[in-house]
Protein backbone atom coordinates (compact mmCIF):
# COMPACT_ATOMS: atom_id res chain seq x y z
CA UNK A 1 0.00 0.00 0.00
CA UNK A 2 1.48 3.49 -0.85
CA UNK A 3 0.21 6.13 0.81
CA UNK A 4 1.59 10.20 -0.29
CA UNK A 5 0.80 13.11 1.33
CA UNK A 6 2.28 16.59 -0.32
CA UNK A 7 1.87 18.98 2.60
CA UNK A 8 2.42 22.75 1.63
CA UNK A 9 0.23 24.94 3.69
CA UNK A 10 1.42 28.64 3.71
CA UNK A 11 3.41 28.28 0.71
CA UNK A 12 2.53 31.50 -0.33
CA UNK A 13 3.81 34.94 -1.57
CA UNK A 14 7.28 35.12 -0.09
CA UNK A 15 7.21 33.32 2.85
CA UNK A 16 9.17 29.94 1.45
CA UNK A 17 12.12 32.16 -0.15
CA UNK A 18 15.26 31.69 1.91
CA UNK A 19 17.89 34.21 2.18
CA UNK A 20 20.71 34.69 0.12
CA UNK A 21 21.19 33.96 -3.71
CA UNK A 22 19.60 34.62 -7.22
CA UNK A 23 15.98 34.59 -7.13
CA UNK A 24 15.30 31.85 -9.97
CA UNK A 25 17.50 29.61 -8.01
CA UNK A 26 15.34 30.40 -4.60
CA UNK A 27 12.27 30.08 -6.78
CA UNK A 28 13.26 26.44 -8.10
CA UNK A 29 14.23 25.16 -4.84
CA UNK A 30 10.88 26.11 -3.21
CA UNK A 31 9.25 24.20 -6.06
CA UNK A 32 12.07 21.31 -5.16
CA UNK A 33 10.08 19.67 -1.88
CA UNK A 34 12.41 17.93 0.89
CA UNK A 35 11.41 14.35 0.80
CA UNK A 36 11.14 12.03 3.80
CA UNK A 37 10.35 8.53 3.83
CA UNK A 38 8.39 6.32 6.22
CA UNK A 39 8.32 2.68 5.61
CA UNK A 40 6.44 2.21 8.33
CA UNK A 41 3.35 -0.62 9.84
CA UNK A 42 0.15 1.00 8.62
CA UNK A 43 -2.29 -2.16 8.67
CA UNK A 44 -2.31 -5.53 11.32
CA UNK A 45 -1.79 -5.44 14.99
CA UNK A 46 1.27 -2.75 15.13
CA UNK A 47 -0.70 -0.21 12.79
CA UNK A 48 -1.04 2.27 16.17
CA UNK A 49 2.60 2.97 15.70
CA UNK A 50 2.21 3.81 12.37
CA UNK A 51 -0.45 5.77 13.28
CA UNK A 52 1.75 8.28 15.60
CA UNK A 53 4.44 8.60 13.33
CA UNK A 54 1.96 9.65 10.82
CA UNK A 55 0.14 11.88 12.87
CA UNK A 56 3.09 13.66 14.02
CA UNK A 57 4.33 13.82 10.33
CA UNK A 58 1.06 15.82 9.62
CA UNK A 59 1.06 17.96 12.70
CA UNK A 60 5.16 19.26 11.42
CA UNK A 61 4.48 19.37 8.17
CA UNK A 62 1.69 21.65 8.24
CA UNK A 63 3.40 23.88 10.98
CA UNK A 64 6.73 23.84 9.48
CA UNK A 65 5.62 24.54 5.59
CA UNK A 66 3.26 27.00 7.06
CA UNK A 67 6.59 29.08 8.29
CA UNK A 68 8.13 28.77 4.75
CA UNK A 69 9.28 25.21 5.40
CA UNK A 70 13.45 23.92 5.64
CA UNK A 71 15.78 26.35 3.96
CA UNK A 72 13.01 27.39 2.13
CA UNK A 73 11.50 24.13 0.65
CA UNK A 74 8.30 22.81 1.81
CA UNK A 75 8.48 19.15 3.13
CA UNK A 76 6.59 16.51 1.55
CA UNK A 77 6.01 12.92 3.62
CA UNK A 78 5.68 9.62 1.72
CA UNK A 79 4.25 6.57 3.52
CA UNK A 80 4.57 2.82 2.30
CA UNK A 81 3.30 0.07 4.76
CA UNK A 82 5.47 -2.49 5.39
CA UNK A 83 2.68 -4.66 7.04
CA UNK A 84 5.83 -4.97 10.50
CA UNK A 85 7.65 -7.32 7.60
CA UNK A 86 11.56 -6.71 7.87
CA UNK A 87 11.81 -7.96 4.25
CA UNK A 88 8.99 -5.85 2.93
CA UNK A 89 10.37 -3.26 5.04
CA UNK A 90 13.89 -2.84 2.67
CA UNK A 91 11.86 -3.36 -0.17
CA UNK A 92 9.61 -0.30 0.73
CA UNK A 93 12.78 1.67 1.81
CA UNK A 94 14.65 0.56 -1.60
CA UNK A 95 11.53 2.15 -3.54
CA UNK A 96 12.08 5.14 -1.29
CA UNK A 97 14.88 6.03 -2.11
CA UNK A 98 15.61 4.79 -5.30
CA UNK A 99 12.27 5.89 -7.02
CA UNK A 100 11.00 8.54 -4.57
CA UNK A 101 14.82 9.65 -4.25
CA UNK A 102 14.23 10.14 -0.60
CA UNK A 103 17.68 11.39 1.65
CA UNK A 104 15.66 10.24 5.13
CA UNK A 105 14.21 7.87 6.20
CA UNK A 106 12.34 6.98 9.25
CA UNK A 107 8.89 5.32 10.77
CA UNK A 108 10.31 2.03 11.20
CA UNK A 109 8.21 0.49 13.49
CA UNK A 110 9.78 -3.24 14.78
CA UNK A 111 13.36 -3.27 15.57
CA UNK A 112 13.89 -6.35 13.33
CA UNK A 113 12.33 -4.08 10.58
CA UNK A 114 15.04 -1.42 11.66
CA UNK A 115 18.14 -3.51 11.62
CA UNK A 116 17.36 -4.49 8.29
CA UNK A 117 16.73 -1.08 6.68
CA UNK A 118 19.78 0.34 8.72
CA UNK A 119 22.20 -2.40 7.07
CA UNK A 120 21.22 -1.37 3.79
CA UNK A 121 21.98 2.63 4.29
CA UNK A 122 25.53 2.51 3.73
CA UNK A 123 25.09 1.19 0.87
CA UNK A 124 22.00 3.96 -0.04
CA UNK A 125 23.91 6.63 1.17
CA UNK A 126 20.84 7.99 3.32
CA UNK A 127 19.97 8.43 6.77
CA UNK A 128 17.67 6.20 8.99
CA UNK A 129 16.17 8.35 11.90
CA UNK A 130 14.70 6.25 14.42
CA UNK A 131 11.71 8.08 16.14
CA UNK A 132 10.24 4.04 17.67
CA UNK A 133 13.07 1.32 17.59
CA UNK A 134 14.18 0.35 20.86
CA UNK A 135 16.91 -2.92 20.15
CA UNK A 136 19.90 -1.92 22.12
CA UNK A 137 21.85 -3.21 18.93
CA UNK A 138 20.91 -0.60 16.57
CA UNK A 139 23.60 1.72 18.39
CA UNK A 140 25.83 -0.93 20.01
CA UNK A 141 26.70 -3.59 17.86
CA UNK A 142 24.57 -3.02 14.71
CA UNK A 143 26.02 1.14 14.62
CA UNK A 144 26.69 2.38 11.70
CA UNK A 145 26.96 6.29 10.99
CA UNK A 146 23.88 6.33 8.94
CA UNK A 147 22.06 5.47 11.99
CA UNK A 148 20.57 7.99 14.02
CA UNK A 149 18.30 7.30 17.03
CA UNK A 150 16.61 10.08 18.66
CA UNK A 151 14.31 8.07 20.69
CA UNK A 152 14.59 6.30 24.46
CA UNK A 153 16.14 2.57 23.87
CA UNK A 154 14.87 -0.43 25.36
CA UNK A 155 17.64 -0.80 27.45
CA UNK A 156 17.58 2.91 28.42
CA UNK A 157 13.36 2.22 29.10
CA UNK A 158 15.03 -0.71 31.37
CA UNK A 159 17.28 1.45 33.02
CA UNK A 160 14.74 4.13 34.12
CA UNK A 161 12.09 1.36 35.48
CA UNK A 162 15.29 -0.66 37.14
CA UNK A 163 16.33 2.74 39.14
CA UNK A 164 12.78 3.13 40.25
CA UNK A 165 12.13 -0.31 41.50
CA UNK A 166 15.77 -0.60 43.09
CA UNK A 167 14.26 1.27 45.97
CA UNK A 168 10.83 -0.22 45.86
CA UNK A 169 9.83 -3.61 47.81
CA UNK A 170 9.18 -5.66 45.39
CA UNK A 171 12.03 -8.70 45.15
CA UNK A 172 10.78 -10.72 42.77
CA UNK A 173 10.30 -10.63 38.82
CA UNK A 174 9.58 -12.14 35.82
CA UNK A 175 10.23 -11.03 32.29
CA UNK A 176 7.89 -11.64 29.50
CA UNK A 177 9.47 -10.25 26.04
CA UNK A 178 8.23 -10.73 22.41
CA UNK A 179 10.47 -13.05 20.77
CA UNK A 180 12.37 -10.89 18.08
CA UNK A 181 15.38 -8.07 19.22
CA UNK A 182 13.23 -5.50 21.03
CA UNK A 183 11.91 -8.14 23.64
CA UNK A 184 14.91 -10.16 23.96
CA UNK A 185 17.14 -6.93 24.62
CA UNK A 186 15.46 -5.21 27.10
CA UNK A 187 14.15 -8.41 28.71
CA UNK A 188 18.16 -8.66 28.98
CA UNK A 189 19.00 -5.13 30.33
CA UNK A 190 15.98 -5.13 33.03
CA UNK A 191 17.43 -9.18 34.14
CA UNK A 192 20.94 -7.82 34.52
CA UNK A 193 20.19 -4.27 36.08
CA UNK A 194 17.43 -5.91 38.57
CA UNK A 195 20.07 -8.71 39.58
CA UNK A 196 22.74 -5.47 39.96
CA UNK A 197 20.05 -4.18 42.19
CA UNK A 198 20.14 -7.26 44.29
CA UNK A 199 16.76 -8.24 43.38
CA UNK A 200 15.99 -11.49 42.13
CA UNK A 201 14.39 -12.77 38.07
CA UNK A 202 12.76 -15.59 38.73
CA UNK A 203 11.73 -16.41 35.37
CA UNK A 204 11.97 -15.38 31.57
CA UNK A 205 9.78 -16.21 28.47
CA UNK A 206 9.22 -14.90 25.09
CA UNK A 207 5.77 -15.27 23.30
CA UNK A 208 6.08 -14.78 19.47
CA UNK A 209 4.77 -11.16 18.07
CA UNK A 210 1.53 -11.73 17.62
CA UNK A 211 0.47 -14.15 20.44
CA UNK A 212 -3.93 -14.04 20.96
CA UNK A 213 -3.80 -16.53 24.05
CA UNK A 214 -1.69 -15.82 27.16
CA UNK A 215 -3.13 -18.10 29.02
CA UNK A 216 0.07 -20.67 29.33
CA UNK A 217 2.31 -17.45 29.84
CA UNK A 218 0.08 -16.54 32.65
CA UNK A 219 0.24 -19.70 34.37
CA UNK A 220 4.14 -19.70 34.47
CA UNK A 221 4.11 -16.26 35.71
CA UNK A 222 1.68 -17.32 38.38
CA UNK A 223 3.64 -20.41 39.37
CA UNK A 224 6.86 -18.11 39.26
CA UNK A 225 5.62 -16.77 42.64
CA UNK A 226 6.75 -13.14 40.99
CA UNK A 227 5.99 -10.01 42.62
CA UNK A 228 6.26 -7.81 39.59
CA UNK A 229 5.85 -8.76 35.81
CA UNK A 230 8.57 -6.93 33.58
CA UNK A 231 6.55 -6.99 30.06
CA UNK A 232 8.02 -6.35 26.49
CA UNK A 233 5.34 -6.41 24.26
CA UNK A 234 4.16 -4.34 21.24
CA UNK A 235 1.08 -2.76 20.40
CA UNK A 236 -2.18 -5.18 20.27
CA UNK A 237 0.01 -8.02 22.35
CA UNK A 238 0.45 -6.02 25.54
CA UNK A 239 -3.25 -4.98 25.38
CA UNK A 240 -4.39 -8.37 24.61
CA UNK A 241 -2.21 -9.63 27.77
CA UNK A 242 -2.97 -7.21 29.90
CA UNK A 243 -6.75 -8.06 29.12
CA UNK A 244 -5.92 -11.53 29.75
CA UNK A 245 -3.89 -10.99 32.92
CA UNK A 246 -7.08 -9.19 34.34
CA UNK A 247 -9.60 -11.82 33.81
CA UNK A 248 -7.41 -14.57 34.88
CA UNK A 249 -7.26 -12.43 38.08
CA UNK A 250 -3.16 -11.88 37.46
CA UNK A 251 -2.88 -8.42 38.26
CA UNK A 252 -4.23 -8.55 41.68
CA UNK A 253 -0.95 -11.40 42.61
CA UNK A 254 1.82 -10.07 40.14
CA UNK A 255 2.30 -5.89 39.41
CA UNK A 256 2.28 -5.20 35.86
CA UNK A 257 6.02 -3.83 35.13
CA UNK A 258 5.64 -1.83 31.34
CA UNK A 259 9.00 -1.19 29.43
CA UNK A 260 6.61 1.56 27.71
CA UNK A 261 3.34 2.78 28.93
CA UNK A 262 1.21 3.48 26.49
CA UNK A 263 -1.73 5.85 26.13
CA UNK A 264 -3.15 3.48 23.47
CA UNK A 265 -3.02 0.53 25.47
CA UNK A 266 -4.49 2.43 28.48
CA UNK A 267 -7.48 3.70 26.50
CA UNK A 268 -8.00 0.00 25.29
CA UNK A 269 -7.58 -2.13 28.44
CA UNK A 270 -9.18 1.15 30.76
CA UNK A 271 -9.21 1.25 34.57
CA UNK A 272 -8.05 -2.23 34.65
CA UNK A 273 -4.69 -0.55 33.94
CA UNK A 274 -4.39 1.51 36.88
CA UNK A 275 -1.76 0.84 39.39
CA UNK A 276 0.45 -0.57 36.74
CA UNK A 277 4.30 1.07 36.32
CA UNK A 278 6.62 1.39 33.95
CA UNK A 279 8.81 4.15 31.79
CA UNK A 280 7.69 5.96 29.22
CA UNK A 281 9.89 7.31 26.35
CA UNK A 282 7.42 10.53 26.20
CA UNK A 283 4.92 11.58 28.94
CA UNK A 284 2.26 13.54 27.51
CA UNK A 285 1.78 14.90 30.90
CA UNK A 286 5.55 16.31 31.40
CA UNK A 287 5.33 19.62 32.60
CA UNK A 288 7.28 21.76 30.28
CA UNK A 289 6.06 24.87 28.46
CA UNK A 290 7.08 23.83 25.13
CA UNK A 291 5.45 20.27 25.62
CA UNK A 292 2.40 21.88 27.05
CA UNK A 293 1.90 24.07 23.68
CA UNK A 294 2.54 21.00 21.83
CA UNK A 295 -0.08 19.07 23.28
CA UNK A 296 -2.17 21.94 22.37
CA UNK A 297 -1.46 22.06 18.98
CA UNK A 298 -1.29 18.12 18.88
CA UNK A 299 -5.18 17.79 20.61
CA UNK A 300 -6.39 20.66 18.78
CA UNK A 301 -5.35 18.83 15.40
CA UNK A 302 -6.39 15.15 15.80
CA UNK A 303 -8.65 15.17 18.92
CA UNK A 304 -6.89 12.83 20.79
CA UNK A 305 -3.81 13.15 23.48
CA UNK A 306 -0.28 12.44 21.95
CA UNK A 307 0.97 8.99 22.58
CA UNK A 308 4.55 8.20 22.88
CA UNK A 309 5.59 8.04 19.73
CA UNK A 310 3.78 11.08 18.66
CA UNK A 311 5.99 12.96 20.73
CA UNK A 312 9.18 11.23 19.60
CA UNK A 313 8.75 11.57 15.97
CA UNK A 314 7.97 15.21 16.35
CA UNK A 315 10.93 15.82 18.30
CA UNK A 316 13.02 13.95 15.51
CA UNK A 317 11.56 15.74 12.90
CA UNK A 318 12.46 19.57 14.78
CA UNK A 319 15.60 17.98 15.32
CA UNK A 320 16.28 17.20 12.02
CA UNK A 321 14.87 20.42 10.56
CA UNK A 322 16.93 22.27 12.59
CA UNK A 323 20.51 19.98 11.43
CA UNK A 324 19.55 20.60 7.74
CA UNK A 325 19.19 24.46 9.21
CA UNK A 326 22.53 24.22 10.34
CA UNK A 327 24.26 22.51 7.55
CA UNK A 328 23.12 24.71 5.02
CA UNK A 329 21.49 21.22 3.14
CA UNK A 330 18.77 18.76 2.86
CA UNK A 331 20.26 16.91 0.49
CA UNK A 332 24.04 16.35 1.24
CA UNK A 333 23.92 13.47 3.35
CA UNK A 334 27.64 13.73 4.53
CA UNK A 335 26.69 17.03 5.86
CA UNK A 336 23.64 16.54 7.33
CA UNK A 337 25.33 13.32 9.54
CA UNK A 338 28.40 15.80 10.39
CA UNK A 339 26.08 18.50 11.56
CA UNK A 340 23.61 16.29 13.75
CA UNK A 341 26.72 14.63 15.65
CA UNK A 342 27.50 16.12 18.84
CA UNK A 343 24.75 18.44 18.49
CA UNK A 344 22.05 19.86 21.02
CA UNK A 345 18.49 20.02 21.08
CA UNK A 346 15.83 21.34 23.49
CA UNK A 347 13.10 18.58 23.49
CA UNK A 348 9.54 18.58 24.51
CA UNK A 349 10.71 16.64 27.69
CA UNK A 350 13.96 18.71 28.14
CA UNK A 351 17.62 18.54 26.59
CA UNK A 352 18.72 16.03 24.70
CA UNK A 353 22.13 15.65 22.96
CA UNK A 354 23.29 13.39 20.15
CA UNK A 355 26.11 11.71 20.98
CA UNK A 356 28.99 11.47 17.85
CA UNK A 357 30.37 7.92 18.76
CA UNK A 358 27.31 5.68 18.82
CA UNK A 359 24.55 8.26 16.92
CA UNK A 360 22.40 7.25 20.38
CA UNK A 361 20.08 10.62 21.75
CA UNK A 362 21.21 11.37 25.41
CA UNK A 363 17.69 12.21 27.25
CA UNK A 364 15.55 12.12 30.23
CA UNK A 365 13.97 8.74 31.50
CA UNK A 366 10.45 8.21 32.91
CA UNK A 367 8.92 6.13 35.17
CA UNK A 368 5.06 6.16 35.64
CA UNK A 369 2.41 5.10 36.96
CA UNK A 370 -0.96 4.52 35.34
CA UNK A 371 -3.79 6.82 37.38
CA UNK A 372 -6.87 8.17 37.10
CA UNK A 373 -7.21 11.86 35.92
CA UNK A 374 -10.84 13.68 36.30
CA UNK A 375 -8.95 16.22 33.56
CA UNK A 376 -8.84 13.54 31.16
CA UNK A 377 -11.22 11.00 29.50
CA UNK A 378 -9.30 7.84 30.27
CA UNK A 379 -6.11 7.00 32.71
CA UNK A 380 -2.72 8.85 32.02
CA UNK A 381 0.55 8.22 32.88
CA UNK A 382 1.57 10.16 35.77
CA UNK A 383 5.44 10.55 36.52
CA UNK A 384 7.03 8.50 39.69
CA UNK A 385 10.42 10.04 39.04
CA UNK A 386 12.90 11.81 36.30
CA UNK A 387 16.47 10.45 35.76
CA UNK A 388 19.22 12.85 33.88
CA UNK A 389 20.02 11.75 30.67
CA UNK A 390 23.78 10.91 31.40
CA UNK A 391 21.63 8.15 34.19
CA UNK A 392 19.98 6.37 31.92
CA UNK A 393 22.16 5.78 28.57
CA UNK A 394 23.93 3.43 28.41
CA UNK A 395 27.94 3.12 27.63
CA UNK A 396 28.78 4.05 24.36
CA UNK A 397 28.06 1.71 21.36
CA UNK A 398 27.30 -0.73 24.45
CA UNK A 399 24.27 -2.19 26.25
CA UNK A 400 25.80 -1.18 29.69
CA UNK A 401 25.46 1.50 32.06
CA UNK A 402 28.06 3.00 34.22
Amino acid sequence: MRRREFLKAGMVGGTAVAVGGPFVLRQADAQNPIKIGLPTVLSGGNAQYGTQAKRACQLFGKEVNARGGILGRPVEFIYEDTGADPATAVRKAQKLVEKDGVKILTGTVLSSEALAVSAKCPEWKVILMSTINGAGALTAKSYNRYFFRVNTSGPMGARAVSLYLAEAPMKRFFGLGSDYAWGRDSVASFSAQIVAAKKEVVGRDYPPVGTKDFASYIGKIRQSRAEGCYLVLPGQDATIFLKQAHQFGLTREVKPIMEIVELENIKAVGEAMVGTIGSSRYPFTVDTPKNRDFVKRFHAMHGVYPDMFDGETYEGLEWLAQVMQKAGTADDVEKIIAAWEDSSYEGLEGPFFMRKCDHQAVQPGFAVEVVKDPAYPHPVPKILATYPGDRVTPKCRTEEFV
